[in-house]
């Protein structure tokens, strides 16, 4: 069988009693602590190092997988951060400049500290923009000044950035590799294959209610274990194209509340 890497994507890192106090939209990517640390013991029983996504993209021998978190919550730092620690694994943190040091988010103070201990920090653009709305002196902007800011901030380089919500410019890898960027995780549901290109690297989402043995199945590589993601997934995107970003964006919040309300 080809050999296959998993890039994992978290958001935020939040009690179950916390739930209720968060926007519907934004639940579904708020994992249980509890949850959070089977997970990551589910990827360590799989076998597969746990690797930045910097780390992945060079290390062509197999058997990594990358645990990647987008937005900089403060739960990066406060819940993620210490049982990746304890559990010697190493995460990519993807992070939004303008946000951090504001009200639920890390802090550069923070941000050091995880460096030092072996985590990677990147860039999820500067503002957390429609990436398909801007031109290319915009995109620039969003991820030159990011990249800037943080190698300033944090003294390493940033290699490495993700897609924020979801809608991916076109001719977007020429940016990226003028910029300086090795790495680029998208939002297609995947795996990424040694040898493939690392600027259009699939990510598989982690939402709440993640069954522990499918995370298991997905960071060994199972051939079945991104099929029903998948589907799903094609069955979004096609909805998308039809009713364009602002009318998905409409339907949304709607959809999320009837889910959790069943």
């Amino acid at each position: 069988m080809r050999s296959r890497a998993a890039v994992l994507c978290f958001h935020d890192v939040v009690p179950a009693a916390r739930l209720d106090d968060l926007p519907v939209t934004h639940r579904p990517y708020a994992i249980d602590p509890e949850d959070f640390r089977a997970y990551l013991m589910a990827v360590q029983s799989s076998g597969r190092r746990a690797v930045p996504v910097t780390s992945l993209a060079t290390d062509l021998s197999g058997g990594t997988v990358s645990i990647t978190f987008d937005d900089g919550w403060a739960s990066d730092y406060e819940e993620a951060f210490p049982a990746l620690r304890e559990l010697h694994m190493r995460a990519t943190f993807f992070v939004v400049p303008t946000l951090v040091g504001t009200p639920g988010y890390v802090t550069w103070g923070q941000l050091r500290e995880m460096v030092a201990a072996g985590m990677e920090v990147a860039s999820h653009s500067m503002t957390h923009p429609f990436m398909h709305r801007l031109d290319r002196a915009g995109l620039e902007r969003e991820f030159g000044e990011s990249k800037t800011i943080i190698e300033q901030r944090l003294g390493h380089p940033v290699r490495a950035a993700s897609l924020p919500r979801g809608w991916e410019p076109p001719d977007f890898q020429p940016v990226l590799r003028d910029l300086g960027y090795r790495v680029f995780c998208t939002s297609r549901i995947g795996w990424w294959y040694p040898g493939a290109s690392t600027l259009a690297m699939p990510r598989v989402p982690v939402r709440r209610g993640l069954a522990v043995d499918d995370i298991g199945a997905i960071a060994a590589g199972e051939a079945r274990a991104l099929w029903r993601m998948q589907s799903v997934e094609l069955v979004k995107n096609a909805v998308k194209r039809c009713l364009g970003a602002g009318g998905w964006q409409r339907l949304r919040a709607p959809l999320l509340s009837l889910r959790e309300r069943v």
